[in-house]
């Protein structure tokens, strides 16, 4: 998150509640906001392409990216993640010039990779014309690239101009799926949603070339860091597995769920009230970002700061209870903030439900939801703090017990009925906060023991 920190505070050295508002906004911009932008965007597709296709077609183009989506994901997690610690130690040793380009390789390389799983699940597993096969091949793609690219935005200060090329992205995606469905139906749809995340994916490699940019174009020493950082590349596999594993469940063995053309099946009980839950994230993700990409960083690198200075033992112990307030004061706001959202959503639920087009029988559905949802904010939020203590290991152990839990919890929900819908999320995300909290209230309270123990003596 290099950079993020630095235009936070001068946001928040404003005085007055102005500057506290556009510090949270500004935050909540960088967590969620292009996320936000693509979500509603999905929204709009789907009230004005009713008008040019039935149903079914549409019910196909939809669920076609939500796969995309979900696939997507899940493969670039690794690459995210890894390219994420590359990108740091760069900066560390002050040799920003590397990073562009390992963008370029990285950016070439996983499309490759996106544009044959793009081949095998729509053009050898869905059925339906061609051209629709090839444009979603052709989507997931383009999604993989954009996630990829999106690691090095943090090296943008103009977050704006990140924000305006996913709104004009957006909303060109948006306005070529409708122009092109008016013409050719749903698979006209699909060509045009896709050529929009082409225009996306285009605006944030000028933005990147803009910031970072320079001649060089290969970098094979990115494959190797897959190598020293295989505790990182496995942390995202397994992190982002979890968050979709219980869909996947859902769409292939709910006895309720709705097969569309081949592979592609939907599961209407369970989805659409996740993924309104999944919205409810925003405030905990804006308040948590606010306060480790400010107090708490400022508090680690003071740390540190002070080790490399050789600074006495009370001089670093004094630094270690000012990370531990920061990381106090910032999960105390967190639980206040997000708690306070999600039980008014919850004791809401029968009466918002209606308004977004869900029927009252899903109200505990999202109510589980609600709560699983809650649980993963702080989930990722201590997954944060152990990244910034550099502890792999168990950031790693945490997401494959969140992964390995919500499937198998989830499969005996299928198994039990429509009362236990949900119920893997939560205890998977549960059981997640429950491990990383304990791992960093661990390390936490040993830093000085593990900061000094694994340095060398010298004789």
């Amino acid at each position: 998150m290099a950079g993020v920190g630095f235009e936070l505070n001068k946001l928040l050295a404003k005085q007055g509640y102005t500057g506290l508002l556009q510090a949270y906004g500004y935050a909540a911009l960088i967590g969620s906001g292009p996320w936000l932008v693509s979500v509603i965007s999905l929204g709009m597709l789907g009230a004005v392409l009713t008008t040019v296709s039935d149903s079914d077609e549409l019910q196909m183009f939809f669920v076609s990216i939500s796969l995309v989506y979900a696939v997507t994901l899940v493969l670039s997690g690794p690459i995210q993640m890894v390219l994420t610690r590359h990108a740091a130690d760069q900066e560390y040793a002050r040799e920003p010039e590397k990073i562009y380009p390992t963008f370029v390789f990285s950016i070439a390389w996983s499309m490759l990779l996106f544009s044959v799983a793009g081949l095998v699940i729509f053009v050898g597993c869905v059925p339906g014309p061609l051209v629709f096969r090839l444009a979603a091949a052709m989507l997931t793609a383009f999604v993989g690239g954009i996630w990829v690219a999106s690691i090095f935005l943090t090296a943008i200060k103009d977050y704006a101009q990140v924000l305006w090329g996913f709104a004009i992205g957006s909303a060109a995606s948006f306005g070529g799926a409708w122009m092109c469905g008016h013409w050719q139906g749903v698979t006209g749809a699909m060509v045009g949603f896709t050529l929009g995340h082409a225009v996306l994916l285009l605006l944030l490699f000028r933005a990147i070339y803009k910031a970072i940019g320079n001649r060089e174009v290969g970098d094979p020493e990115f494959l190797r860091c897959f190598r020293k950082y295989w505790h990182l590349a496995l942390c995202g596999l397994f992190y982002n597995l979890g968050i979709w594993i219980d869909k996947f469940l859902f769409w292939w063995l709910d006895p309720a769920a709705e097969q569309i053309g081949g592979i592609l099946h939907s599961a209407p009980v369970y989805d659409r009230v996740v993924y309104f839950a999944f919205l409810t994230i925003v405030p905990g993700m804006a308040v948590f970002l606010l306060k480790l990409e400010t107090d708490f960083s400022v508090a680690n690198d003071h740390f540190f700061q002070h080790v490399l200075k050789k600074a006495t033992l009370a001089q670093v112990t004094e630094r270690k209870h000012g990370m531990i307030t920061a990381l106090q004061d910032g999960f105390a706001l967190l639980l206040k903030v997000q708690g306070l959202f999600t039980i008014v959503l919850i004791l809401g639920a029968e009466q918002v439900l209606p308004i977004i087009g869900l029927g009252a029988v899903q109200a505990g559905i999202f109510q589980i939801a609600l709560i699983g949802t809650f649980l993963l904010v702080i989930f990722m939020s201590l997954l944060m703090v152990l990244h910034y203590l550099d502890k792999r290991r168990d950031a790693m152990i945490a997401c494959a017990v969140f992964a390995g839990t919500n499937l198998l919890v989830t499969w005996g929900s299928i198994m039990a009925g429509e009362r236990w819908f949900g119920i893997g999320f939560l205890v998977a995300a549960g059981l997640g906060t429950v491990l990383a909290g304990f791992w960093v209230n661990q390390h936490v309270r040993n830093l000085e023991y593990d900061t000094f123990t694994p340095q060398p003596l010298y004789g």
